[in-house]
């Protein structure tokens, strides 16, 4: 049920308290990244909810999902760190709007770098006055030129999906410098490219007639355009298994669904927790706790191998790999330890023996 019939005041009250339903799940979720305060990022939504009318409509279950999800992907929506946005999204299929928590395009970058995958990143606009100081080469030794021109006005620098007349934007790029590679990974969309993604968003392309555009790709359409350069590049960056790059890859597919609205099914607590996997529970621990401890070895060695900071959050589906290993590593501990036999007291013992014999 959304909060369109009931007085401001009363909305944020109510969102308010959902917002303290959030935390026994978003706390679960935190565990496996351990990068959010609950306490911070409540006052951090109460604040951006309660400076806009649109956020005060929406379900408040979606609100409830968005916390969630923010510790799911551990961004924050501090709004020094521009890494997370709360938008408010119509959902055609409700008939109401929802609540979302939607990474901005530094959100990004971060879990990109935070893959280990990425040494950095950067996203930037190409605008017509600029076009002389634009090269690009995507061939085997790909390289990219962009010489921005500062001096020229604001008005030389808009970008208007809505009206082209007003548009200078001629395309985006972004560079991403992959580890252990000599080249940098480049990814160029022109405006055409920019126009289809931002037509499959209902809010910038709605369908009842006489509705006019609106929603991010209207009120902040730079940073909409970064955004959907670097998602574009991710799908040719390396895969990995690990928890840091799932989550990357969470916050775009949740960003994906939400943008289309395409059958709602907004990002319940129960799909994240999901898709992010359980955590070992205490009996586990205690396990892999004397494995460590019979060999000497510190709880860092295992815990850093799966990017998380403690053994307990650790994902049930490593504990068999785990266990295997260090089962392993006290077989060969245990062998190390057993006295070697000597060679030439063996040969004095046989000589004494056949002598002894004969």
């Amino acid at each position: 049920m959304s909060n369109k019939i009931l007085p401001e005041a009363q909305a944020r009250e109510k969102m308010a308290s959902i917002i303290q339903e959030s935390k026994r799940r978003f706390t679960v979720q935190n565990q496996k990244t351990g990068m959010l305060s609950f306490a911070a990022e409540a006052r951090y939504a109460l604040e951006k909810i309660s400076n806009s009318k649109l956020l005060l409509k929406c379900d408040p279950e979606t609100l409830k999902d968005s916390m969630v999800h923010l510790a799911a992907v551990g961004l924050s929506l501090n709004p020094a760190s521009q890494q997370m946005a709360l938008i408010p999204r119509w959902n055609t299929k409700k008939n109401s709007f929802d609540c979302t928590a939607s990474p901005m395009y530094r959100g990004l970058m971060k879990l990109a770098t935070d893959t280990g995958l990425i040494n950095n990143i950067t996203a930037e606009v190409v605008y017509e006055f600029e076009d002389d100081g634009f090269d690009v080469d995507l061939g085997s030794k790909p390289y990219l030129i962009h010489k921005p021109k500062f001096s020229s006005g604001t008005s030389e620098r808009v970008i208007d999906l809505v009206d082209l007349d007003k548009n200078k934007m001629i395309a985006a790029y972004c560079i991403a410098h992959l580890k252990n590679s000599e080249w940098p990974h480049i990814t160029v969309m022109d405006l055409s490219e920019v126009q289809a993604i931002a037509g499959a968003s209902d809010a910038f392309n709605p369908r009842k007639e006489g509705k006019k555009p609106s929603g991010p790709w209207v009120y902040w359409c730079g940073e909409m355009v970064k955004k959907a350069v670097i998602r574009r590049a991710s799908k040719q960056w390396p895969l990995s298994d690990d928890s840091r790059y799932q989550r990357l890859l969470l916050a775009i597919e949740a960003d994906n669904r939400a943008e289309t609205n395409e059958q709602r099914t907004e990002v319940r607590a129960e799909q994240i927790e999901a898709e992010m996997g359980e955590l070992v529970t205490e009996e586990q621990v205690a396990q892999i706790k004397d494995l460590c401890s019979t060999q000497g070895l510190d709880h860092d060695t295992v815990y850093s191998n799966y990017s998380v900071n403690a053994l307990s959050k650790i994902q049930m589906k490593y504990f068999d790999e785990i266990e295997e290993k260090l089962l392993d590593r006290q077989r060969r501990y245990n062998a190390a330890k057993e006295p070697k036999p000597d060679p030439i007291e063996d040969q004095l013992d046989s000589d004494t023996t056949r002598q002894e014999l004969e």
